[in-house]
Protein backbone atom coordinates (compact mmCIF):
# COMPACT_ATOMS: atom_id res chain seq x y z
CA UNK A 1 0.00 0.00 0.00
CA UNK A 2 1.47 3.37 -0.86
CA UNK A 3 0.64 6.22 1.21
CA UNK A 4 0.38 9.66 -0.36
CA UNK A 5 0.01 12.77 2.00
CA UNK A 6 -1.90 15.57 0.30
CA UNK A 7 -1.32 18.37 3.18
CA UNK A 8 1.13 20.69 2.53
CA UNK A 9 1.94 21.14 5.81
CA UNK A 10 3.73 18.46 6.61
CA UNK A 11 5.35 18.25 3.24
CA UNK A 12 9.13 17.79 3.00
CA UNK A 13 11.29 21.08 3.33
CA UNK A 14 12.63 21.75 -0.21
CA UNK A 15 16.80 21.01 -0.98
CA UNK A 16 17.89 24.32 -2.65
CA UNK A 17 21.05 25.81 -2.62
CA UNK A 18 22.32 26.41 0.83
CA UNK A 19 24.37 29.43 1.52
CA UNK A 20 27.05 29.46 4.21
CA UNK A 21 28.03 31.84 7.00
CA UNK A 22 31.72 30.50 7.10
CA UNK A 23 33.32 31.81 3.30
CA UNK A 24 31.87 34.90 4.14
CA UNK A 25 33.06 35.06 7.69
CA UNK A 26 36.66 34.37 6.24
CA UNK A 27 36.79 36.64 3.28
CA UNK A 28 35.51 39.53 5.43
CA UNK A 29 38.87 38.38 8.00
CA UNK A 30 41.24 38.45 5.36
CA UNK A 31 39.53 41.90 3.98
CA UNK A 32 39.67 42.81 7.59
CA UNK A 33 43.39 41.57 7.63
CA UNK A 34 44.29 42.98 4.30
CA UNK A 35 43.48 46.15 5.76
CA UNK A 36 44.87 46.33 8.94
CA UNK A 37 48.47 44.53 8.23
CA UNK A 38 49.57 47.41 5.89
CA UNK A 39 48.38 49.67 8.29
CA UNK A 40 50.05 48.57 10.97
CA UNK A 41 52.72 48.47 9.07
CA UNK A 42 52.75 52.13 8.56
CA UNK A 43 52.33 52.76 11.89
CA UNK A 44 55.12 50.57 12.86
CA UNK A 45 57.09 52.79 10.00
CA UNK A 46 56.10 56.03 11.43
CA UNK A 47 57.40 54.95 14.92
CA UNK A 48 60.21 54.08 13.76
CA UNK A 49 60.82 57.23 11.72
CA UNK A 50 59.38 59.16 14.55
CA UNK A 51 62.13 57.67 17.30
CA UNK A 52 65.03 57.79 14.32
CA UNK A 53 64.13 61.78 13.79
CA UNK A 54 64.26 61.81 17.74
CA UNK A 55 67.17 60.40 17.87
CA UNK A 56 68.56 62.39 15.10
CA UNK A 57 67.59 65.55 15.93
CA UNK A 58 69.48 64.93 19.48
CA UNK A 59 72.43 64.00 17.46
CA UNK A 60 72.15 67.04 15.71
CA UNK A 61 72.28 69.38 18.45
CA UNK A 62 75.14 67.54 20.11
CA UNK A 63 77.39 68.05 16.82
CA UNK A 64 76.18 71.88 16.80
CA UNK A 65 77.45 72.16 20.46
CA UNK A 66 80.57 70.14 19.30
CA UNK A 67 80.89 72.71 16.27
CA UNK A 68 80.52 75.47 18.29
CA UNK A 69 83.20 74.20 20.77
CA UNK A 70 85.74 73.58 17.49
CA UNK A 71 85.05 76.75 15.63
CA UNK A 72 86.10 78.30 19.18
CA UNK A 73 89.43 76.12 19.53
CA UNK A 74 90.33 77.15 15.93
CA UNK A 75 89.99 80.62 16.62
CA UNK A 76 92.28 80.15 19.39
CA UNK A 77 94.53 77.92 16.50
CA UNK A 78 94.60 80.61 14.01
CA UNK A 79 95.09 83.61 16.95
CA UNK A 80 97.93 81.28 18.51
CA UNK A 81 99.83 80.88 14.71
CA UNK A 82 99.59 84.45 13.84
CA UNK A 83 101.25 85.32 17.32
CA UNK A 84 103.40 82.39 16.37
CA UNK A 85 104.49 83.97 13.13
CA UNK A 86 104.85 87.40 14.26
CA UNK A 87 106.94 86.17 17.25
CA UNK A 88 109.17 84.09 14.55
CA UNK A 89 109.82 87.20 12.00
CA UNK A 90 110.57 88.86 15.07
CA UNK A 91 113.09 86.24 16.19
CA UNK A 92 114.25 85.98 12.59
CA UNK A 93 114.88 89.73 12.16
CA UNK A 94 116.72 89.84 15.64
CA UNK A 95 119.08 87.15 14.56
CA UNK A 96 119.59 89.09 11.42
CA UNK A 97 120.36 92.00 12.99
CA UNK A 98 122.97 90.32 15.46
CA UNK A 99 124.32 88.26 12.51
CA UNK A 100 124.93 91.80 10.36
CA UNK A 101 126.51 93.81 13.31
CA UNK A 102 129.47 95.53 12.11
CA UNK A 103 131.38 98.79 12.45
CA UNK A 104 129.91 100.90 15.80
CA UNK A 105 127.15 98.59 16.84
CA UNK A 106 130.26 95.82 17.30
CA UNK A 107 132.61 98.18 19.03
CA UNK A 108 129.74 99.74 21.29
CA UNK A 109 128.98 96.19 22.88
CA UNK A 110 132.72 95.52 23.35
CA UNK A 111 132.68 98.62 24.93
CA UNK A 112 129.92 98.50 27.01
CA UNK A 113 130.70 95.07 28.42
CA UNK A 114 134.26 95.81 29.49
CA UNK A 115 132.50 98.48 31.69
CA UNK A 116 133.79 96.76 35.02
CA UNK A 117 130.33 96.08 37.16
CA UNK A 118 131.12 97.26 40.55
CA UNK A 119 133.04 100.69 39.39
CA UNK A 120 131.24 104.23 38.68
CA UNK A 121 132.17 104.73 35.83
CA UNK A 122 130.41 106.97 32.80
CA UNK A 123 131.19 107.94 29.43
CA UNK A 124 131.18 111.31 28.30
CA UNK A 125 132.30 110.88 24.62
CA UNK A 126 133.49 108.17 21.92
CA UNK A 127 135.11 109.42 18.47
CA UNK A 128 136.30 107.05 15.89
CA UNK A 129 138.82 107.59 13.36
CA UNK A 130 139.84 104.89 10.94
CA UNK A 131 141.41 102.35 13.53
CA UNK A 132 141.64 104.72 15.91
CA UNK A 133 138.92 105.21 19.32
CA UNK A 134 139.10 107.75 21.67
CA UNK A 135 137.03 107.16 24.69
CA UNK A 136 136.32 110.36 27.16
CA UNK A 137 134.48 109.45 30.66
CA UNK A 138 134.51 110.11 34.53
CA UNK A 139 134.98 107.74 37.48
CA UNK A 140 134.08 108.48 40.98
CA UNK A 141 137.15 105.70 42.29
CA UNK A 142 140.65 105.82 40.22
CA UNK A 143 141.03 102.32 40.37
CA UNK A 144 138.25 101.46 38.09
CA UNK A 145 139.98 103.32 35.18
CA UNK A 146 142.89 100.49 35.08
CA UNK A 147 140.17 97.66 35.08
CA UNK A 148 138.53 99.36 32.66
CA UNK A 149 141.57 99.03 30.19
CA UNK A 150 142.53 95.48 31.02
CA UNK A 151 138.65 94.13 29.88
CA UNK A 152 139.28 96.04 27.14
CA UNK A 153 142.31 94.67 26.14
CA UNK A 154 141.03 91.57 26.85
CA UNK A 155 138.17 91.49 24.18
CA UNK A 156 140.91 90.82 21.61
CA UNK A 157 138.76 93.73 19.76
CA UNK A 158 141.78 96.33 20.21
CA UNK A 159 145.06 96.05 19.48
CA UNK A 160 146.40 98.39 22.09
CA UNK A 161 144.65 100.18 24.76
CA UNK A 162 146.73 103.79 26.56
CA UNK A 163 145.52 106.08 28.98
CA UNK A 164 145.90 109.24 27.13
CA UNK A 165 144.73 111.34 29.68
CA UNK A 166 143.86 111.07 33.91
CA UNK A 167 142.95 114.25 35.68
CA UNK A 168 142.49 113.21 39.65
CA UNK A 169 139.77 114.34 41.77
CA UNK A 170 139.01 116.96 43.76
CA UNK A 171 137.38 117.17 46.54
CA UNK A 172 133.65 115.52 45.89
CA UNK A 173 134.51 115.67 41.84
CA UNK A 174 134.68 112.94 39.69
CA UNK A 175 138.15 112.27 37.87
CA UNK A 176 138.31 112.59 34.11
CA UNK A 177 139.93 109.93 31.59
CA UNK A 178 141.05 109.87 28.19
CA UNK A 179 141.69 106.58 26.28
CA UNK A 180 143.12 105.97 22.81
CA UNK A 181 142.56 102.54 21.64
CA UNK A 182 143.52 100.55 18.44
CA UNK A 183 141.30 98.32 16.85
CA UNK A 184 142.26 95.29 15.13
CA UNK A 185 140.31 96.15 12.17
CA UNK A 186 139.68 99.38 10.31
CA UNK A 187 136.09 100.62 10.86
CA UNK A 188 134.25 102.99 8.39
CA UNK A 189 134.24 106.01 9.57
CA UNK A 190 130.79 108.32 9.75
Amino acid sequence: MIKVNLLRTQTAPKRGAVISKKPFQRSSLLLLAGLLLPIVGLAAWWFSLNSQIGSLTIKRDQLRVENERLEGLKKQLVEFEKKKQERLSRINLIESLRANQTGPVLLLNHVIHSIPLNSVIWLSNMEQKGDRLRITGFTVRGEAVPDFMSNLAATGFFRTVDLELYEDQQKGEAAKFVLVCITNTKAPTE
